[in-house]
Parts: structure tokens; C-alpha cells; sequence
């Protein structure tokens, strides 16, 4: 699954072809995070991101997804960037089986069976679609926090857009976001890592959320 996560994230590197307004909205659908101008944010030079209605001076009011938001999206883009939610994992949220597109149960265990006893299930969100993943929590796969969701993180580089794969964390509060991109460095068990099955999952369900010009 590693070779076809990389496939994916080389692919989907050169932003130029991505409709970001579309992505934006059609994410919004999703519903995981309620207001729908919490599905893209702007990310300053320190690697922090900030709400529209933030920038516009009230973080607590609503902002539609209108002219205004996106002419200050698209005035990021050419700036430190931008970050779009496109995906949601959550290890607390009850979803009955009949209603998962699909229903995936971990088969890479490193140690004996009878040393497994806690399986674990994650609910995993698209605007697309639901899945299921289950683990045993033993073998050690971090997954995100609650406050945390999946996106791409898209800024300009010499000229040409260009988009990672990243995790966006914040607290309970949404005081403030943090976006890490993803990586092939760290090992399986790392929240960050692309080797990590709840990432590559994760990635292949964006990678259907995304609209291309």
C-alpha cells in the first residue's frame, strides 16, 4: 500500500491541476467539522494556519464561502499557502457497519496472535465516503487526535503550485492550528508517517475528494 500512497502523492504534488474553489466546497459537505469556512485555512510563515473570519477580525463569526473568502484563499495561495480538510478520523465515533462503504481490518501484525487483545475501530470521513478500520491496538498505530483532520497543504514554489499531503492539529478550543505534512522518514507507528495504514487509507479516500480542472 506504501507504493501506491506514494504514486498518489506524487501525482497530486503539482496543484496547478487541482480546482481549489471546487475542492473547497465540495469538502464542505463533508459536515465533520460544522462551519464550512473551518475546511480551508491559511497558513503564515511559521507554520501556524488562521481561520477567514479570523483574518477578517472576528474568529468566532461565520463566513460563507462567498467572494470575500475566496479572493483572501486565493491572495494566500500566492503567499505561505493555504490548507483544505478534506478528511476526518475519529476512534470515538460510532458508525454501524451498514452504513461503511468499506470495512477494513488490519492483516500486517508483527507480533503472535494470542499477544492481541484490544481491537480498535476508526471511522474514517470523506465528503465521499465512510469507511471502517480496524487494529489491534498492540501493535502500536498512532491515530490522529479528535481535534485533528487530513488535508493538503498547497503554497507556490518557483512559480507552479505544489501540494503535500499534511495533518492539521489544534486544540479543543480551535485556538490556534498547526499544519505538519506527512512524510516517508518516520516508521509505521508515527501519527505523521506515510507508512502509517490509517494515513494511506486516509490518502486514498482525499485523493477521490479532490477536483481536478
Amino acid at each position: 500500500m506504501t507504493e501506491k500512497t506514494l504514486e498518489i502523492a506524487k501525482r497530486i504534488e503539482n496543484a496547478n491541476n487541482i480546482d481549489i474553489k471546487k475542492t473547497i466546497e465540495k469538502a464542505a459537505t463533508a459536515g465533520y467539522l460544522g462551519e464550512e469556512h473551518f475546511y480551508c485555512t491559511v497558513i503564515d510563515e511559521s507554520g501556524l494556519a488562521h481561520t477567514v473570519p479570523e483574518i477578517l477580525g472576528n474568529m468566532y463569526k461565520s463566513q460563507p464561502l462567498d467572494n470575500l473568502y475566496f479572493d483572501i484563499i486565493s491572495k494566500a495561495l500566492d503567499h505561505d499557502g493555504i490548507y483544505i480538510s478534506l478528511g476526518y478520523c475519529a476512534s470515538n465515533l460510532f458508525v454501524p457497519d451498514e452504513e461503511c462503504n468499506e470495512i477494513i481490518e488490519y492483516d500486517d501484525y508483527d507480533l503472535d496472535e494470542d499477544e492481541y487483545e484490544y481491537m480498535v475501530e476508526y471511522a474514517l470521513i470523506t465528503a465521499d465516503a465512510v469507511k471502517k478500520f480496524r487494529v489491534y491496538a498492540e501493535e502500536g498505530i498512532a491515530a490522529p487526535k479528535k481535534t485533528d483532520d487530513f488535508g493538503l497543504m498547497i503554497n507556490i514554489i518557483d512559480g507552479d503550485y505544489k501540494a503535500y499531503f499534511a495533518l492539521r492539529s489544534t486544540d479543543q478550543c480551535m485556538s490556534s492550528f498547526r499544519i505538519m505534512p506527512f512524510a516517508l522518514d518516520y516508521q509505521k507507528e508515527h501519527p505523521l508517517s506515510l507508512k502509517n495504514p490509517i494515513n494511506q487509507i486516509m490518502i486514498e479516500m482525499i485523493d477521490d475528494v479532490i477536483v481536478l480542472k
